[in-house]
C-alpha cells in the first residue's frame, strides 16, 4: 500500500491553508501520500517555542534527527498530509498530533475492508473544549473523489517538506497554484490529549 509506504516506525473546519477541527462533524478526503515527489504526507516531531521576536511558533524536524532547540513542553510526533476540504472546496494541510487519531488512521489503512484512506472520506467529530475535547473518527463508504476536486488537487502543488525548515509549503511548491492565497500559519492548539506513546507503523 502506498499511503504510508515511506513512513518510519514512530519512537478542522478550515483556517487559511491549514485544516482545523471545529465543533461537530468535520469531513475531508486525504489526497496525499508519502511516495510522491514532493511527498503529500510527512511524519516528524513538533515543538512549540519562541522565535527571535518572542512570538510563539512551531518548530518541526524529521524523525531520527536532533531537535533544533530545547522546549519547555514535550515535543509531539505529527503526521501532516494534504486533504480536500469539502466545506471550503479547497486543498489544505491537516496536521495530526493526537495519538488516538493517528492510531485510528493507521488501523484503517491496515484494515482489509477499508484499506487506503485516499479511497474514502473520513469524518472526525469534535466535542468539548480544552482538556475536555474528544474526537471520534468515522470512515465513510468508498467512492471516487469527484472530478472537480481532483482537478483542483492537481492544480495546487504543495511542498510539505518546507515545514521542516519553517517554510511555507504553498510558496515553496515547484509551481505556484492558479489561485494563490497567503496561508495562515498553523495555530497552536489550546489543549490536546497527551501523546500516549509510539504509533506502530506496519508499512
Amino acid at each position: 500500500m502506498a499511503f504510508l509506504s515511506n513512513i518510519q516506525p514512530s519512537p478542522a473546519g478550515g483556517s487559511g491553508n491549514y485544516y482545523r477541527f471545529t465543533q461537530g462533524e468535520n469531513k475531508f478526503r486525504i489526497v496525499g501520500s508519502s511516495d510522491t515527489s514532493p511527498p503529500g504526507l510527512i511524519q516528524g516531531m513538533i515543538g512549540w517555542g519562541e522565535d527571535n521576536e518572542g512570538n510563539r511558533k512551531p518548530f518541526r524536524w524529521k524523525l531520527g534527527e536532533d531537535a533544533p532547540r530545547e522546549f519547555a513542553e514535550k515535543p509531539r510526533e505529527f503526521f501532516a498530509f494534504l486533504v480536500w476540504n469539502y466545506e471550503e472546496a479547497c486543498v489544505q494541510i491537516l496536521e495530526l498530533t493526537q495519538a488516538g487519531l493517528k492510531t485510528e488512521l493507521v488501523t484503517l489503512a491496515e484494515d482489509k475492508e477499508w484499506g487506503d484512506p485516499r479511497k474514502y472520506d473520513i469524518a472526525i467529530i469534535r466535542n468539548g473544549e480544552g482538556i475536555e475535547t474528544s474526537y471520534v473518527m468515522t470512515p465513510k463508504p468508498h467512492k471516487k473523489l469527484d472530478a472537480t476536486a481532483v482537478g483542483m488537487v492537481k492544480a495546487t502543488p504543495v511542498n510539505l517538506e518546507a515545514l521542516y525548515d519553517g517554510g511555507d509549503p504553498f510558496d515553496d511548491a515547484p509551481v505556484a497554484p492558479a489561485k494563490a492565497t497567503k496561508p495562515a500559519e498553523l495555530e497552536e492548539p489550546e489543549e490536546e490529549e497527551e501523546d500516549e506513546g509510539e504509533v506502530e507503523n506496519p508499512f
